[in-house]
């Protein structure tokens, strides 16, 4: 099994990251704070399941996030790191009619972070489209004892971007919170 504070070949650092979706295509790239091209992914299909495959910038895969559905608005999808078979965290999306809320969780089910969306009535509007709502959406991330560890902010753009920063990590490594914080900003951008 991994170390848990690498996800595959690929540390994350304790900077800020940027998703940015590709225009018009379920395509998505990841950068680091200075601009640097990190990741990229594009939705799979496959066997019935989402999959979201992060490549590193030589194209190997270093993670995937998988769902158990290929349409899964609300459910539990799983970070793998490339050839092992038991998820590093899983992710459970729950959905109101004016928040999303996500817990990040150990393999054994235990909560390492809460994530949920700052919006009110507008949230409600994002829930029914995204393409109604121009604005962006904003996540708090917060430590299972309530403690702000971090955000993941929409920012106001043609295309869909969100910025990914974990201030305090906590007991939890920064790797695993910024993994989580990518792709959850993939997974709402879908």
């Amino acid at each position: 099994m991994p170390a848990r504070d690498e996800i595959g070949d690929l540390p994350f650092g304790d900077e800020p990251y940027t998703v940015k979706r590709k225009f018009l295509r379920e395509e998505f790239w990841v950068s680091d704070s200075d601009g640097n091209r990190v990741l990229d992914t594009g939705r799979n299909v496959s066997e019935g399941m989402a999959t979201f495959p992060f490549r590193d910038e030589d194209g190997d895969v270093a993670f995937r996030v998988r769902s158990k559905r290929v349409f899964d608005s609300a459910g539990e999808y799983a970070l793998l790191v490339e050839g092992a078979d038991e998820p590093l965290f899983t992710l459970s999306k729950e959905l109101s009619f004016r928040r999303h809320y996500w817990a990040v969780a150990s393999p054994d089910g235990e909560e390492l972070a809460s994530v949920t969306s700052r919006r009110g009535l507008i949230g409600a509007v994002n829930t029914v489209s995204q393409m109604l709502s121009p604005l962006p959406q904003t996540f708090s991330m917060d430590a299972p004892n309530g403690e702000h560890i971090g955000e993941i902010a929409g920012r106001l753009h043609p295309r869909t971007v969100y910025d990914v920063r974990i201030e305090r990590p906590g007991a939890t490594s920064q790797a695993i919170l910024s993994a989580a914080g990518v792709a959850i900003a993939v997974l709402e951008s879908v």
